[in-house]
C-alpha cells in the first residue's frame, strides 16, 4: 500500500541489544529460594501465548488483514512496563507492509457484521456508528511488535467481546494509536488494550499448537507491556526490522481521512461530548456505579472470573477505565465472581528428583509446576533442590514452585519462570 502520509527517517540506534546482567543472576536465584522458603513466592497469572500468524479461537476476523514478520527473536532486550512514547517498542522499515486497515474497515462496516462492529467498538471505547469506526481505524498506524508484548486481547464470543490477557510474539503486526498503544491485532482484527498485569507477574500457556500456534521461548525479562503516553505523539521511533542496529522514525496521522459516504451524512448526528471512564477496579459495585453515573454514563454489570479481585468487587470495565467515550454511552462493570472450588489434591514431595521426573509427578497430581533455577553443588545440578509448597493439600490446578540446581558461574542467564507443559 502507498504510504504518502508516512516519511521514514533512519537514525542510529542507541544501545539496543547491549544490556547484559552479570552478577545479578546469583542474587536473583538466592531471592527465589528465599521466597520459596519463607512462603513469599506468589502464584503467577496464566495468560495465552500467541505466535506470529496464529488465529486464536473466537477471532473477530478471519481474512487476510496481515500476519506480521517472523523475526525469530526480540529486537531489543528491554522489557517491563513502558510508555508508548518510548523508542524501540515496535519494528518497522521503509518497505513494511504488514496490515490492511482498509480491509478491516470494509469488514466492520459490511452488512451482517453489525454485532461484531458494536462489540469491537465497545471494547475500544469507540462509538459504533460507521463514521466513528472509520475515523478510529484511520487514526491508527501499522507496525510490528519489537518484543514479546503483554496485552489485553478480545475475541468475539456469544455476541460480545471476550477479554483475556495474552503475550503476542515479537513480529506480530498490530495497529497502534497516537499514544503508542497497540489497539488492533492485524491478522484477526481483535481489539487490544493495556493489560492490568505486569509482565513479571504472568506465566504463558500455549494452546492451539495443532492450529498453527507454534511454541517459542518466552523470556520474561524481555516481555513488554505498553502504557498510554502522556500526550499524543507525532511520530514513533522504531527498530528497523531489516537492520536492527538502526532506527526508523514513523510519522503518525495528524488529520485522518474522515470522509463519510452519502448514506451517512444525514443519519449521523454531531459528535457527543466525550467523558473519561473512571478507574473502578477494586471498588464496590455501588461505588463504581456512582462514579460512572456521575460523569454521565449508563451502567450495566457482568460477572467475570478474576482471582486477583475479591468476589463481589469490580474487576474493571468495558471499555477499560482511562479511555474516553461519548456521554450517555453504556459501560459494563465487570464484577468478580465467587471462585469455584476446584477441589484439593495431595502435593508430592519431589525434592531430589530430576527436573523431568519432578514435573511429571506434579502434573500427575493435578498441579502445575513452575520452574526456576539456583546455583548448586555439582551433585545437585539438574535436581530439584527446593519446592513450595513442600507437601500437604493444595487446590487442584494450583502452582508448585520447583527450584532446580544449576552450575554456579560468573555470568548467570536471567530468564523467566518456565511453566511445565506435562
Amino acid at each position: 500500500m502507498a504510504r504518502t502520509a508516512r516519511q521514514l527517517r533512519t537514525a542510529s540506534v542507541l544501545g539496543f541489544r547491549t544490556f547484559t546482567l552479570r552478577t545479578a543472576g546469583a542474587f536473583l536465584a538466592f531471592a527465589i529460594v528465599l521466597g520459596s522458603v519463607t512462603g513469599l513466592a506468589c502464584v503467577a497469572r496464566t495468560v495465552a501465548a500467541e505466535a506470529v500468524g496464529y488465529l486464536a479461537e473466537d477471532a473477530f476476523f478471519t481474512g487476510a488483514l496481515g500476519d506480521g514478520l517472523n523475526l525469530g527473536r526480540n529486537l531489543t532486550d528491554k522489557g517491563g512496563s513502558r510508555k508508548g512514547s518510548e523508542q524501540g517498542l515496535y519494528g518497522g522499515s521503509a518497505a513494511i507492509d504488514v496490515c490492511d486497515p482498509d480491509l478491516l474497515i470494509d469488514f466492520l462496516l459490511r452488512a451482517g457484521n453489525g454485532k461484531k462492529k458494536a462489540a469491537w467498538a465497545k471494547a475500544l471505547g469507540v462509538g459504533a456508528k460507521n463514521k466513528n469506526v472509520r475515523k478510529f481505524v484511520k487514526s491508527l498506524t501499522e507496525v510490528v511488535l519489537a518484543n514479546d508484548t503483554l496485552v489485553a486481547n478480545h475475541g468475539f464470543k456469544k455476541g460480545r467481546a471476550n477479554r483475556y490477557d495474552a503475550v503476542l510474539e515479537a513480529g506480530t503486526a498490530v495497529l497502534v494509536d497516537v499514544f503508542g498503544v497497540p489497539r488492533v491485532k492485524c491478522n484477526c482484527g481483535n481489539p487490544l488494550a493495556v493489560s492490568e498485569h505486569e509482565p513479571g507477574d504472568v506465566k504463558v500457556e500455549f494452546k492451539g499448537k495443532g492450529k498453527g500456534n507454534k511454541e517459542w521461548k518466552v523470556k520474561k525479562d524481555q516481555v513488554v507491556r505498553v502504557e498510554k503516553a502522556e500526550q499524543p505523539q507525532k511520530s514513533l521511533t522504531v527498530v528497523d526490522v531489516e537492520n536492527p542496529d538502526e532506527q526508523v522514525e514513523i510519522d503518525l496521522p495528524e488529520d485522518p481521512d474522515l470522509t463519510v459516504g452519502d448514506d451517512e451524512k444525514d443519519s449521523e448526528s454531531p459528535s457527543a461530548e466525550l467523558v473519561e471512564i473512571p478507574q473502578t477496579r477494586g471498588l464496590s459495585v455501588a461505588d463504581a456505579t456512582q462514579q460512572l453515573e456521575a460523569v454521565g454514563l449508563v451502567v450495566e454489570t457482568r460477572t467475570v472470573d478474576d482471582p486477583d479481585v475479591a468476589a463481589g468487587l469490580v474487576a474493571g470495565t468495558e471499555p477499560e477505565g482511562g479511555g474516553s467515550v461519548a456521554a450517555g454511552s453504556t459501560v459494563t462493570l465487570l464484577v468478580a465472581a465467587e471462585p469455584t472450588d476446584p477441589g484439593t489434591v495431595t502435593v508430592p514431595n519431589v525434592v531430589g528428583l530430576s527436573q523431568a521426573a519432578a514435573e511429571q509427578e506434579i502434573n500427575v497430581a493435578g498441579l502445575v509446576p513452575a520452574v526456576s533455577t539456583a546455583p548448586a553443588s555439582a551433585e545437585q545440578v539438574g535436581l530439584v533442590i527446593q519446592q513450595e509448597p513442600t507437601g500437604g493439600e493444595a487446590a487442584a490446578g494450583s502452582t508448585v514452585t520447583l527450584v532446580v540446581g544449576v552450575e554456579s558461574v560468573g555470568e548467570e542467564f536471567i530468564g523467566g519462570t518456565e511453566t511445565g507443559t506435562g
